[in-house]
């Protein structure tokens, strides 16, 4: 087989994708952690979510209505001769996806997605032939599926019921007198249009494909009868691209331009088929670069109008010239033909088995949070099945970020959205798009999309961490040791990272480690970013402040991930810093530390930048008694040995534990003056300044001293004389 060059470099580009981006597929029976996820709904979209969860350590069940025929959702029940009307660069629905060609057919995007199911083992967690139709959270957050304890319980819900349910089949006046052969257009496999005249009943995707169908199988001819004009785009990625760039994901004053450059040099003389009064950022385009091909050979025409009805050889059909609206007056002709396919589309799958509550207007679908969480229940996301039209596509990396916005909601409390500003954000997009010919959710682009996610990172800093993750699915943002700590704390047992700093400071017989602390403060200071944060997260108080006369964080729940982000940019801007420990001090009544550090502070990318300073750093801390003994997670081995899948140890201490509730960085002014000058020049001048200083008061107290005087031997004589003697006792 001869391959275009183009093509061995889009292999070459799937490959390292896949290398890169992919999560790695768990193995076989592996026994996955919390947060679990009830995906609802095998197609493209679930089988992508539910890899994505396991890929990242996350346990999931999926739920399919259908038997195992149904897995693929849409594409396992239209035609073989159906396939993407996008180019496939724009239908990415998972990294390890790869494509042989441009445009694939039903055939090889099924065999994606089923090897996608086998690759991530989903085999074993999917239950076929189960309708959802009811999902509950209780008092504790936990969701119950139909009511059956049976399948376990879920931290989150992930709804992939798609936008196509079952086709919709309308009946229409005097159908049953047409003696030619009617389809719906999803089935039409076994079927031949060879030699006749075709009526296609639609004007939307479903017409495309039925009309594609008819060429595949030689028809004579093709008509479509559309109520409505629709836009028509190019088969062309670079022009499809272009178009989900408008940001804005609505009508602006710059649409004339697209859409006069479509009507210019894509419609050309068949412009009259464009729309005049819908713009074309108003609704999900039809994109078919064939159908003008086959109206300018006369093999196709598009009719503009209403169906009256069936007759025996055709329909009864009222044309409407352009711009008179539906149901508007025009020239009533019978249009006949041997086969008519019902292009009428799909009734929308329902999500009726959600909580009421998030059915509550104003805030009823497509009006969420980021389209997809709804405000009262930030833990369901209605992946790829919420939206009305758009320009970009369904199938691409969206479904992955959605699905590890969920993970990152669920896993971590500092990042969830609250209600209240879930609202507000809807609140605001649909102020900026109040001026849209449709809702404001009702429409967008993939640049808007694009512009969502970023602003859902950007708006919350304990969600920065979690950026590589969320965009591509790496980084170090979601270590196993985070989930394994979650997963405490849902089930109540002690968290054993906090089992740091247990200095011995309860009786004078103890001993304080000080030997311990050149090593801590070396971690912070000198170690990788992983150690790094597991020292913060060890030895600091979850409310833990730090103080130092560049920056501050204050004291508040889970201000402790600021620390570690301070120490972070610290080793980032000297990544070979020299530090000492001169000496260590405990005050034990007031539970505080006093460390005397002497360090060489260099900043990489300032030359010859040199800064020699001493500190004095104070340690506040806290205590804890000890602890009972208490059950924590170890490494699943097997399910049948405990009721949750994991095997119990127990951890306890008969010490009282310590640990560092503030930290307060002290310079004496000439060493602080170090970071801004050089070669001691600032220094110098201060040196200077205080030897002047001393100057002064000497100068002072001479010329005063009558005022001593007087308070010495008229004022305080008395008091002086009694202290003296309190002394001498």
């Amino acid at each position: 087989m001869e391959f275009h060059p183009l093509q061995w470099v889009v292999f070459l580009i799937q490959w390292v994708l896949d290398k890169l981006l992919s999560p790695t597929p768990p193995l076989p029976k592996a026994i996955l952690g919390r947060p679990r996820i009830a995906v609802i709904g095998a197609g493209l979209t679930g089988v992508s979510s539910a890899s994505h969860c396991v890929g990242h350590g996350f346990d999931v069940t999926l739920f399919e209505a259908g038997d195992e025929k149904s897995l693929g959702g849409i594409w396992s029940r239209v035609n073989n001769t159906s396939g993407l009307q996008i180019h496939s660069i724009m239908y990415r629905f998972h990294p390890s996806v790869k494509w042989s060609a441009g445009y694939p057919d039903r055939q090889q995007i099924v065999s994606q997605i089923t090897q996608l199911w086998k690759r991530y083992g989903l085999q074993e967690r999917t239950r076929f032939n189960t309708r959802v139709t009811s999902a509950r959270q209780d008092t504790s957050g936990r969701w119950t599926i139909n009511d059956d304890p049976s399948f376990g319980s879920f931290d989150g819900v992930l709804a992939a019921v798609g936008t196509c349910g079952d086709p919709k089949m309308p009946h229409m006046p005097n159908q049953e007198v047409f003696e030619g052969e009617m389809f719906h257009s999803s089935k039409l496999d076994g079927k031949t249009a060879a030699g006749k005249k075709v009526l296609i009943i639609g004007g939307g995707a479903s017409a495309v494909e039925a009309l594609e169908f008819v060429v595949h199988t030689d028809g004579a001819s093709t008509s479509v009868l559309a109520r409505s004009d629709k836009w028509i785009i190019p088969r062309n990625a670079f022009v499809d691209g272009l178009l989900a760039l408008n940001i804005f994901g609505q009508e602006t004053i710059f649409s004339w331009i697209p859409e006069t450059l479509l009507k210019r040099f894509f419609y050309r003389d068949l412009e009259d088929l464009a729309p005049d009064s819908e713009g074309l950022f108003t609704e999900t385009p039809m994109v078919n670069s064939d159908i003008f091909h086959q109206i300018r050979d006369h093999k196709a025409e598009w009719l503009r109008g209403d169906i009256i009805g069936f007759t025996r050889n055709g329909i009864r059909f009222l044309q409407r010239a352009k711009g008179v609206p539906k149901g508007g007056p025009g020239r009533e002709i019978e249009v006949k033909g041997d086969m008519v396919i019902m292009a009428t589309g799909y009734q929308r799958p329902s999500l009726t088995f959600l909580p009421n509550e998030v059915f509550q207007e104003p805030y009823q679908p497509p009006n969420w949070y980021l389209q997809v969480f709804p405000p009262e229940h930030m833990s369901i996301c209605c992946n790829n099945c919420t939206y009305v039209n758009a320009i970009g596509t369904v199938g691409n990396y969206h479904i992955g970020i959605y699905t590890r916005l969920l993970l990152m909601f669920l896993v971590d409390p500092l990042a969830r959205p609250r209600e209240y500003w879930m609202k507000r954000w809807i609140d605001m997009t649909s102020y900026l798009k109040s001026h849209a010919p449709t809702g404001a959710f009702d429409f967008f682009t993939y640049s808007e999309l694009t512009y969502w996610f970023i602003f859902c990172i950007a708006i919350n800093p304990f969600r920065w961490k979690w950026a590589p993750f969320v965009f591509l699915g790496i980084g170090d943002a979601l270590p196993k040791d985070i989930v394994s700590r979650e997963d405490q704390i849902r089930n109540g047992a002690h968290d054993s990272n906090f089992e740091g700093l247990e200095m011995m400071l309860a009786s004078t017989n103890s001993i304080i480690p000080v030997n311990e602390i050149p090593r801590i403060i070396r971690q912070l200071t000198q170690s990788q970013p992983s150690t790094q944060r597991a020292t913060v997260e060890e030895y600091f108080t979850p409310s833990a402040s730090f103080t130092h006369p560049f920056c501050r964080t204050g004291s508040f729940e889970g201000s402790r991930w600021f620390i570690w982000c301070i120490y972070r940019w610290y080793k980032i801007m000297s990544p070979r810093i020299e530090i000492d420990i001169d000496g260590i001090a405990y005050d034990e009544k007031n539970l505080t530390l006093y460390v005397n550090i002497h360090q060489v502070f260099r900043i990489w990318i300032v030359p010859f930048f040199n800064a020699p300073v001493s500190l004095v750093t104070v340690l506040k801390l806290v205590r804890r008694p000890p602890l009972p003994p208490q059950p924590s997670y170890s490494t699943p081995i097997n399910p049948n040995e405990s009721q949750d899948g994991y095997l119990y140890r127990t951890s306890s201490s008969d010490k009282p534990l310590y640990y560092i509730q503030s930290q307060n960085d002290l310079y004496q002014v000439n060493e602080f003056f170090k970071f801004f000058s050089q070669f001691g020049i600032l220094s110098a001048f201060l040196l200077l300044w205080q030897f002047l200083a001393t100057a002064l008061c000497v100068l002072g107290a001479t010329i005063f001293w009558p005022v001593s005087w007087v308070e010495q031997n008229v004022i305080g004589g008395n008091k002086e004389r009694s202290i003296g003697e309190a002394v001498a006792g």
